[in-house]
């Protein structure tokens, strides 16, 4: 009977076995039994079932009321004059907040704004499979914006901030109108959708008119970046709202409505969960008209089969 090894030679063979693995029998592998492409994201949803085991559907992504698809009609974007570059300013890593200066130029800002008008509808609230309208907790109107090909270069510049990243789909742009009085109670952009296979993974906000007194994005779990400079695009002391949804003293920071200027955040974590810091809200415009521009863009991977 032949004798096993000693524990040594176990030992030995292991560590000649890992290279082998890594460098020769991994590649080889991945050849013969590619993955789908790369999930930058990090999120990986599997296919869903509700609690009678029957497949829940994914989101109908074809939908062009609900995403703008990417096409190949050519885009004639302009470019830029001197001066008119957007900049970019972090605001925090974890999560992700980015303030960007000039996302918009002036010409693109009024030109969303002309094009809204005769379009707008009292906004609604979404309730899971419902949607209600209650200006008691958001008093606004919405305009659904054509695509037009401002619009359509707006749509490719929020991909493009992005990095161009592998299935996310921009959803079709609403322009909101806040009139004196006009609020937004704080909330979520993310659905915790998770489940059905996909959720809104970021937002832009940006300011397309702001011929206002007050009307400020509050994120009441953000906290304050350490340096004065921020009082260009934040409330600060001396200037703040000075009251929450709930009264009493503002928590958090809020942001200034600036034409032309965008807030970018990231919903979700990497594993699907949603971000709790991304509590925000609009306060009540005091004064004037404030025209405001959702983009949110949604992230649905192919689903994995289970047969």
């Amino acid at each position: 009977m032949p004798s096993l090894p000693n524990a040594s030679t176990v030992v030995s063979w292991f560590f000649y076995l890992i290279p082998i693995y890594i460098f020769v029998l991994a590649p080889l592998l991945s050849q013969i039994f590619p993955r789908d492409e790369e999930d930058t994201w990090g999120l990986d949803y599997a296919v869903a079932y509700d609690a009678e085991g029957n497949e829940i559907p994914a989101l109908n992504l074809e939908d062009d009321s609900f995403i703008s698809p990417e096409d190949d009609v050519p885009l004639n974007c302009p470019r830029r004059e001197a001066g008119e570059d957007f900049k970019v300013h972090i605001l925090s890593r974890d999560p992700l907040v980015i303030y960007i200066e000039n996302f918009l130029t002036e010409k693109e800002a009024d030109h969303l704004v002309d094009v809204s008008v005769g379009h707008y509808t009292p906004s609604i609230i979404y309730d899971g499979s419902t949607q209600r309208i209650d200006p008691s907790v958001r008093l606004s109107d919405r305009a659904l914006l054509a695509r037009d090909e401002t619009v359509r270069c707006v749509e490719d510049r929020a991909r493009a901030f992005q990095g161009w990243r592998p299935h996310l789909y921009i959803e079709r742009m609403w322009a909101q109108r806040y009139n004196a009085s006009g609020h937004y109670r704080h909330h979520f952009d993310w659905a915790g959708s998770a489940a059905r296979g996909g959720d809104r993974v970021s937002t832009f906000m940006v300011y397309l008119a702001a011929d206002c007194v007050g009307g400020g994005t509050n994120f009441p779990k953000l906290g304050w970046p350490g340096s004065k400079a921020w009082c260009r695009f934040l409330e600060c002391d001396g200037d703040s709202e000075g009251s929450s949804d709930s009264g009493g003293k503002t928590e958090g920071i809020t942001f200034k409505p600036i034409k032309g200027n965008a807030i970018f955040w990231e919903n979700l974590r990497a594993d699907g969960r949603g971000i709790p810091e991304t509590w925000h809200g609009a306060f009540p415009v005091k004064e004037g008209i404030k025209v405001g521009l959702n983009i949110w863009s949604w992230y649905q991977p192919p689903r994995r089969r289970h047969d």
